[in-house]
């Protein structure tokens, strides 16, 4: 299984301020149907020697979930595309007011931080990559500050956005969000 572990990490609670949330692997039973993604037929086409599902957690409900896998496969890991990321239907949307934040930005920081540590490659290599549908096109490019690259089909008649970063904009990315969130706790097993 590829993960770096669990972490507490913090998050902002509308109603509450600061609160603690954890990041860790997810489990079956967690793949709920009320989400825009069919997260359980997911689950079972996801193989979990070269990929993992992650979820962020607060107050015992799933607030996002991250698919992400590390290629090549088998060999030795070079990339990791994040194939899926999702907030919870409660927190998500054009809303500015959200719930819990920062959700995606949390589940992107694991998903990096496990190609940082797996896949290896020199500093100007791509490490990350993602394709976007175009509601989340501002929000890969202006909030986690990805590098745009170019229109890409996803499937007949669906456009997507590819996103990359390369491991030295990984590496700042994960800095610049834990100087404003604050360094995750690694939990025991």
């Amino acid at each position: 299984m590829t993960t770096i572990g669990s972490y507490q990490v913090k998050v902002q609670l509308q109603s509450a301020g600061e609160q603690l949330a954890v990041l860790s692997p997810a489990t079956e039973e967690e793949m709920q149907n009320d989400w825009t993604f069919n997260w359980s037929s997911l689950w079972q086409r996801t193989d979990f020697d070269c990929q993992n599902i992650v979820k962020l957690v607060y107050s015992g409900q799933v607030w996002g979930l991250v698919r992400y896998g590390l290629y090549p496969y088998p060999g030795t890991p070079r990339f990791l595309e994040i194939e899926q990321l999702e907030a919870n239907p409660t927190s998500r949307g054009e809303r500015t007011d959200r719930l819990l934040v920062p959700i995606g930005k949390w589940l992107i920081w694991y998903s990096t931080k496990v190609g940082l540590q797996y896949c290896s490659g020199s500093a100007n290599d791509p490490l990350i990559g993602l394709v976007s549908l175009a509601s989340a096109v501002a929000y890969y490019r202006d909030v986690i500050q990805m590098e745009y690259l170019d229109a890409v089909t996803i499937a007949p008649g669906e456009d997507g956005y590819a996103f990359r970063f390369l491991r030295t904009a990984a590496a700042t990315f994960c800095q610049r969000h834990e100087r404003e969130w604050g360094i995750p706790t690694l939990l025991e097993s």
